[in-house]
């Protein structure tokens, strides 16, 4: 090879170099993307709204002498004839009606650990772990703010231990502590006066143990007349005053009532919707009975109708409430990441223009579509789907690095 030859060789090869360092360089530098993996997510169809309780209530008085002794919690079930409380002449026979059911309470878990059934077939082994899942159902219950069922399981907790103390020789017995506990209780029995009156139930329905003066404003027949400003001065205002026992509501079913704007027709009659509570972690299902308009468009009143009675759902008139119209399921994806591109099929030759967004499919973006079933503020749910060309879970979403033309 002469030297002419050679230097063309060399030149060649430099070109080659080079030329292959600026591709590996730019495609470094086009490939320096930004990348988040495509999970699952759910969104809500939803608004916060202040709402109003509607019943049908009727209240409570007595006028005589003496201190009341409640019967039955709130959203308690009554029966006609159940008494809904007892009047005492005084506090102190309440405080000693509340004690004796105390050391009632006690006495009855004692007899239960010390019975001998329980004992001989009692294993450590198996207590243990039954006091580990009572713990567990504890914790559950706490969260849940499921003060009945927390009780419950304390009680179980305190059996299982104590047995656990018997049957290990930790502990020698209980008799000397229910001797102790039968005396105070016969003690106290001794000093109980039967109560001065009793304050009866007229009819079966739930009780409540206050009044707050709307009872005879709002009522389960007035639900389609219900106006925006009927319902904007409504306050939380729970007052047992001039000889207030309390009320009765006559039936289970309850009405929600709210101002929304409904001028884009989101809540029609006949809608379930799924109502969340600020003040307890009740979650209730509902439906759309009442949809009614007013003078301004964007203030409609909207009736949610309910047949779940408990506590906390009784303690207030309004509070701020979440009406839930939807739940979506959906692989979540940043509205950085959205593009839109015109798509042509090849059997039409129809053109079309989707949303989508662009995925790495090993080194090499491509364009995958979505099918968007929730819109969010700054993302948006897309449907899972087995189609072709649609985003599919765990893919790479590329949400920088591509530009308008998917380069």
């Amino acid at each position: 090879m002469n030297n002419g030859t050679l230097t063309v060789v060399l030149v060649l090869v430099a070109i080659f170099v080079i030329i292959t360092v600026v591709n590996v360089g730019i495609k470094a530098v086009k490939q320096n993307y930004v990348t988040e993996t495509a999970l699952l997510s759910v969104g809500s169809d939803s608004e916060s709204v202040q709402g109003v309780f509607i019943r049908d209530e009727k209240v409570i008085t007595y006028h005589g002498n003496g201190v009341i002794s409640y019967e039955v919690s709130d959203g308690g079930k009554l029966g006609i004839g159940s008494v809904i409380a007892n009047v005492y002449s005084s506090e102190t026979q309440i405080e000693i009606k509340q004690r004796i059911a105390t050391l009632e309470n006690e006495l009855a878990l004692l007899e239960r650990i010390s019975n001998p059934g329980t004992t001989k077939t009692a294993q450590p082994s198996n207590i243990s772990e039954l006091f580990m899942q009572d713990y567990k159902n504890f914790l559950y219950h706490r969260e849940q703010d499921d003060f009945t069922e927390l009780q419950s399981q304390r009680e179980e907790m305190v059996v299982l231990l104590s047995t656990y103390q018997l049957v290990t020789g930790k502990d020698a017995g209980y008799t000397v502590k229910m001797q102790s506990l039968e005396s105070e209780l016969e003690a106290l029995r001794n000093s109980q006066e039967e109560p001065l009156d009793v304050i009866p139930a007229e009819e079966a329905a739930y009780f409540v143990s206050y009044a707050d003066g709307y009872e005879n404003q709002f009522s389960m027949q007035m639900l389609d007349s219900l106006t925006p400003e009927q319902l904007s001065d409504v306050k939380d205002n729970p007052n047992n005053d001039n000889g207030v026992v309390g009320k009765l509501i006559n039936s289970y079913q309850w009405g929600l009532a709210a101002v929304v704007d409904n001028s884009e027709r989101i809540y029609q009659t006949g809608d379930m919707v799924t109502l969340k509570f600020a003040s307890t972690s009740e979650v209730v299902k509902g439906k759309v009975t009442n949809v009614n308009p007013s003078d301004d468009p964007k203030k409609s009143v909207v009736v949610i109708t309910c047949d779940e009675m408990t506590y906390d759902l009784v303690q207030h008139r309004t509070e701020n409430v979440e009406i839930i119209r939807a739940d979506y399921q959906g692989i979540k994806v940043p509205r950085s990441a959205i593009h839109f591109k015109t798509l042509t099929d090849d059997e039409t030759g129809e053109s079309e223009t989707v949303r989508g967004v662009y995925i790495l499919n090993g080194e090499q973006p491509e364009f995958r579509r979505l099918n968007v079933v929730y819109e969010g503020v700054d993302y948006v749910i897309s449907a899972q789907t087995k189609e072709s060309g649609y985003l599919m879970l765990y893919d790479s979403i590329i949400r920088k690095g591509i530009d308008a033309d998917g380069q």
